[in-house]
């Protein structure tokens, strides 16, 4: 999926979430948005960006998914980092719907 989508689909998630009982402010908003600093590894592959490309595949913070998953989830029960573990959860589940659309094995 593309930047744009990411972002979108964070703002969108951050709104739903402000009107729920938590108190959400803008560092909750910079961790939701901030989570989509895990493509800084699509810099290390060459073309930068190749929307056939299996980004689970070809990405080292992607090749981890697992672990990032892991800690995310671990991250939804700590107050501070919450966002960021929604942000990251959300971001792998937009790009395993891409591969999945795109079929991209």
């Amino acid at each position: 999926m593309t930047t744009l989508t990411h972002v979108a689909v964070n703002l969108a998630t951050f709104a739903a979430l402000a009107h729920a009982p938590i108190d959400a402010n803008y560092t909750d908003l910079a961790l939701l948005v901030g989570s989509n600093f895990i493509d800084l590894d699509h810099l290390s592959a060459q073309p930068i960006y190749d929307p056939k490309r299996n980004s689970f595949a070809a990405h080292f913070l992607h090749k981890q998914w697992r672990m990032v998953s892991i800690l995310a989830t671990a991250m939804l029960f700590i107050r501070p980092v919450s966002f960021l573990g929604v942000g990251l959860l959300s971001h792998f589940f937009l790009d395993y719907l891409h591969n999945k659309r795109e079929r991209i094995t």
